[in-house]
């Protein structure tokens, strides 16, 4: 596994994209990769929006790359340029495909009432769908991650999930975190204190034992470093870019499907929907066909 060569940019032409198009700029001169920059017309809004106006009628599918044209002139990483019309969900996982991007970028507003309306249509669908890594950017781009968070069930899709990190953030931070809980209910009278010391003792002990199955590379293993707190995951990792919203965290989803996805379960919505800094989604591999 390598970093991504090829990067695909979405974004709607709006200034909630200014901050994905920074972190693009940034990872593809760190990568050394190829970008592809996509926005999606959809079928007649443009030109109902400048009638309104009384604006000029000019194809909407030009405007929108004179626009993105104008907003790639300025930085220095070469873009190739794609305007698609229709569904935007559909168009950029078309386009991802036909490009072979192996990661989408694109943007939400932090603290803005619209980043959560699009978190629950166009970014929600690419973060179920997309069978790429995606990335969705709310924090400023001024240098590379210095920690990664990689978010973790200890399961086998999660595997997957930790070996990209590594991959594309070798220089950053890495930390393999896991939320547990008391195995058995505090029952009155018990010491609730010493039943989660005996709780964090045995998660660690199936951590490590699962980070060793992982078989990562000594240089890989060596950065890893374990956390691991009580509680709820999703509240625990809000907590947490709310104290370093530079940190960029790591999610895994898994086989693609409405009820295998991790986007699917109220856990990874809501770490979606509550974090602040920037969230990475790795879709697990698709199995390899049965042989004949």
């Amino acid at each position: 596994m390598q970093a991504p060569q090829r990067i695909l940019f979405a974004t709607d032409l709006s200034s909630r994209c200014d901050r994905a198009l920074d972190r693009t700029v940034l990872l593809g001169r760190q990568w050394q990769a190829q970008a592809v920059a996509l926005t999606v017309v959809e079928p007649g809004g443009a030109a109902q929006d400048l009638s309104r106006v009384g604006g000029p009628r000019k194809a909407p599918r030009l405007q929108a790359e004179h626009r993105l044209r104008a907003d790639l002139a300025v930085e220095d990483l070469p873009f190739t340029v794609r305007v698609e019309q229709g569904s935007v969900t559909d168009a950029v996982l078309a386009v991802a495909d036909a490009e072979r991007a192996q990661l989408i970028i694109t943007g939400v507003a932090r603290n803005e009432a619209l980043s959560r309306i699009l978190l629950g249509s166009t970014v929600d669908a690419l973060a179920r769908r997309a069978a790429v890594p995606l990335l969705v950017v709310r924090s400023r781009a001024r240098a590379p991650y210095p920690r990664v968070r990689v978010a973790s069930d200890l399961g086998e899709a999660a595997r997957h999930t930790l070996r990209c990190a590594l991959a594309f953030f070798p220089e950053a931070e890495l930390t393999l975190f896991h939320a547990f809980d008391n195995p058995w209910p505090v029952l009155p009278g018990m010491d609730a204190a010493q039943a989660r010391s005996t709780a964090q003792a045995q998660s660690l002990a199936i951590a490590e034992e699962w980070l060793r199955a992982c078989a990562l590379p000594p240089e890989q293993a060596r950065r890893v470093r374990i956390d691991l707190d009580w509680g709820d995951p999703a509240v625990l990792l809000h907590e947490h870019s709310n104290r370093r919203p530079e940190d960029l965290i790591v999610l895994g989803r898994r086989e693609r499907g409405a009820i295998a996805s991790l986007l699917a379960s109220s856990v990874g919505g809501r770490v979606l929907e509550m974090t602040e800094g920037d969230v990475l989604i790795v879709p697990s591999p698709a199995p390899a066909p049965a042989s004949a």
